[in-house]
């Protein structure tokens, strides 16, 4: 570099003014620099991945994978359902497939290894929606809807069924247990039954499916695929894949629905 230049280069530097605005603009690109660091880094810090479905295994296996995906369990409730295996995992919030960041608490609710009793609640007189919520807080399910001109309001409960035969309120039985019900069904012309939309359950879990039929006054009927399903853990994390009747279809309160069940495929919940 020449005398000249530099000395010219040295002027510059030495005008304040010259010499702020520079400084200011190398502040400004630093400062870019800086946040396009420090914004790379946390997005990949808080980026998420699918939770995985613990549904059907036990809480060894469950802690071994929650820790491969930098997740943390916390187990909320138990009840005990014959049909499932012991020790296991029957629900799980967020659902599988649900999209979380990194140390995600995950709370599940486990299927007891011995059956706990509570006293079954008086759902008489009450009507079919108020009655499943009341059984469903003392851990039992809904069963089979039975409807009969017995009673004169329409979907309330006038009798409450356990195996096939009527139970009193306050027995005892284990959580978990299908309580049937009997309804009434009043029509302003009996020639006329009392109908339904039967609701559209396709993509649904196995128990949201069974859950949204009963709530619509109708019964179902589970249909497995033979092929994916082999196991009572395969059949808890099975969706509906499709019904018979189809959604929308016009349906008699009390009628069966046909739900459709295979394993989902892999990706998806």
């Amino acid at each position: 570099m020449s005398k000249k230049k530099s000395n010219r280069i040295t002027n510059l530097w030495g005008n304040l003014f010259l010499r702020n605005i520079f400084l200011a603009v190398l502040s400004v690109i630093i400062l870019l620099v800086l946040s396009n660091v420090f914004l790379d880094t946390f997005t990949r810090h808080g980026k998420s991945a699918p939770v995985p479905s613990f549904i059907g295994k036990s809480l060894d296996s469950v802690l071994i994978i929650a820790q491969k995906n930098d997740l943390r369990i916390e187990v909320i409730d138990s009840v005990f359902r014959i049909d499932i295996p012991r020790g296991s995992v029957l629900q799980q919030n967020p659902e599988p497939g649900t999209h979380v960041k990194k140390n995600r608490k995950i709370f599940l609710t486990m299927n007891s290894f011995s059956p706990r009793k509570e006293a079954v609640p008086d759902v008489r007189d009450i009507s079919l929606k108020l009655a499943k919520i009341n059984l469903a807080a003392k851990g039992f399910r809904t069963g089979k809807l039975e409807y009969s001109y017995e009673h004169p309001y329409t979907n309330n409960v006038f009798k409450q069924m356990y195996r096939g035969r009527e139970i009193e309120p306050g027995i005892m039985l284990p959580t978990g247990e299908y309580i049937d019900l009997k309804l009434g069904l009043k029509m302003a012309d009996d020639s006329i039954p009392a109908i339904t939309n039967v609701p559209d359950v396709s993509g649904l879990a196995k128990q949201a499916a069974e859950d949204l039929i009963i709530e619509n006054s109708l019964n179902y009927i589970l249909v497995f695929d033979r092929k994916g399903v082999k196991t009572v853990t395969d059949s808890l994390n099975c969706v509906a894949y499709g019904q018979e009747p189809p959604a929308g279809s016009i349906a008699r309160y009390g009628d069966n629905v046909r739900i459709k069940l295979k394993l989902p495929e892999k990706g998806k919940k």
